[in-house]
Order: C-alpha cells, then structure tokens, then sequence
C-alpha cells in the first residue's frame, strides 16, 4: 500500500471513480488523452509540466505546412527520426494495466477512445482517435510502411545525424529523449536542409505522412462517425488524463451529456468540459485508477 493510498481525499477519490464506474453497469466508455503516457516517459501538452509549459512559443505542425512545403517536411522527419526512439521503447504504464484489467473483468464492454498517438494501450475495443505513429502512408496512393521500417529507410538516407543520434545517446547533456513531444516530434537543432526524405516507393512521386492526425487536419469520417457510435452506445464516460481542449475530444463528451449520460474526469488542473462534468477528479490517474481496478477485479 502507498502512503498516498492511506490519505482520506485519496481513499475517497478511489472510491467515487470505483462507483462511478460500476454505475455505468459494463457500460463505461473511456476516453484518454496525453496524460495517460507521461509515467511512460512521454510528456503531454497542457499539464503541469506539458510541452506548452516548458516552451511558451511551441507551435506543433500544422497539415498544410506539412503537405504544401517540402521544407516544413524535412524539419518534420529529422526531428521525429531523432524522437521516434523515445517513443517505440516506450512502455505500458500502470493507467494502460488498470484500463486492461477493467476491460478483462467486463466493466468497460463500450471500449476505450484515444486521442494518443503512441500505441501504449492494450485494450481491445480501442479507437485511436487522432491516429498512430507506428504506421506511415503515402498521401498521393496510400502505400503503407511500418515506422520501424521507415526509420532504417531514413536511417541509410542521413548517415551523419544518424551517427550523431548515436553520440547524442551516449552524452549526459545531449539526451534527444528528454525533449520529445508526444507527437514524437524532438526538439532538436539541426540544419534541416540537409535531411535526405525518400519518396512513395511504390507511386515513386508520392509523399510519406505518419498516420496521425496533425493539427489544422480533419478527423477521417469513418473514425469520426465511430467514435459517435461509441458515446451513443454507451451509459457513460470517464475521460482520464486530458484537458479536452482539442475539439475532436471535447464535442464527445458535449455528444454525451447532449445525450444524458454521465461524465467523469480523473485530470490534474481544469479542462475544457468542467462545466459538463457531473464528477472531476483534481488528481495524477495512475494510482487513482489501479486501485479502483484492483476494488473491481
């Protein structure tokens, strides 16, 4: 037992999310944000020490500077060659294992919604809402390559700063990981206009994207009209380390109490729907949501 375990506010926190979940009879839908992977090693955005936090100027990339300019490109892949690393030894914290073990013991039959990127959940009704970065695809014939393949691709293009990736490992004050976003875009210098990035390999023309949603993008409206489908069939929801400040994630919980249904957020600091939530939790998930696992098992 830790010691927060045995602090009265914490007993009770424990307790309102273990009802609230057991109210929703099987029917909880779960809906995570960045917050879920920061005891993964991966940083948010908007928390306490979140990437807009640390760097007041962060501008994360936006879709049409993407697709319009092959140098807004280059700067994108060196810096995610450079934090693609971080992100793919990345492991399933005690969030990911407690949201398992719910689903495993039948308590949340209506799935899990992510609005992360990273592939750290484990559950098997799993809907990832702004895509992953496992996967990258060809804009112009929609080619697929498994990021571990394209990053030996980028690997053999840009020996240098492959070399100097292995330098930078190797150093105490040149960590790459320590400034990886959660996009696995690294905060990094680097002449960006020597980054070699390969074309389509199968249309030959076409350009490689990771399959996530950027900003300035839409959502796919398959993805979209699914994760519809789940608040819809649902009793209720419990979002759990966001601030729901991205709209793709906000208008969900705005569907739901447009609905009726219950929602709870178990997030550190105020979020975008506090004022539709019927329960908020002002408190870190990890610890708050294995043990109401472990009362539920």
């Amino acid at each position: 037992m830790s010691l927060l375990s045995r602090l009265p506010e914490h007993r009770s926190q424990v307790r309102l999310v273990k009802e609230f979940i057991q109210q929703a009879e099987s029917k909880c839908l779960i809906l995570t944000g960045a917050g879920v992977s920061t005891d993964s090693g991966i940083p948010d955005y908007r928390g306490p020490r979140g990437v807009y936090v640390k760097n007041k100027n962060f501008k994360p990339i936006q879709y049409q500077e993407f697709v319009s300019n092959e140098g807004t490109r280059r700067r994108y892949w060196a810096r995610s060659f450079l934090g693609w690393p971080r992100i793919s030894q990345a492991k399933p914290n005690t969030t990911h294992y407690a949201l398992q073990a719910l689903e495993r013991n039948g308590w949340v039959k209506s799935g899990v919604i992510t609005q992360n990127v990273d592939g750290l959940h484990r559950n098997q009704v799993l809907l990832e809402l702004h895509g992953t970065l496992h996967r990258v695809h060809c804009l112009s014939c929609g080619h697929t390559v498994e990021r571990p393949e394209f990053q030996e691709i980028l690997a053999e293009m840009n020996p240098g700063i492959t070399a100097r990736m292995r330098d930078l490992a190797h150093t105490d004050s040149g960590d790459v990981a320590s400034s990886v976003n959660p996009d696995g875009d690294a905060e990094v210098m680097l002449n960006y206009d020597d980054f070699q990035v390969p074309h389509c390999r199968m249309c030959t023309t076409g350009v490689y994207k990771p399959n996530v949603t950027f900003f300035g993008e839409n959502i796919h409206s398959t993805i979209r009209n699914r994760s519809f489908d789940m608040v819809d069939h649902t009793h209720s929801i419990l979002a759990i380390g966001t601030t729901m400040q991205v709209f793709s994630a906000y208008r969900l919980v705005h569907r739901a109490k447009e609905r009726k249904k219950s929602v709870a957020a178990i997030s550190l600091g105020p979020t975008r729907a506090d004022g539709l939530l019927d329960l908020k939790i002002d408190a870190p998930c990890s610890e708050i949501l294995f043990e109401a696992s472990e009362l539920l098992s």
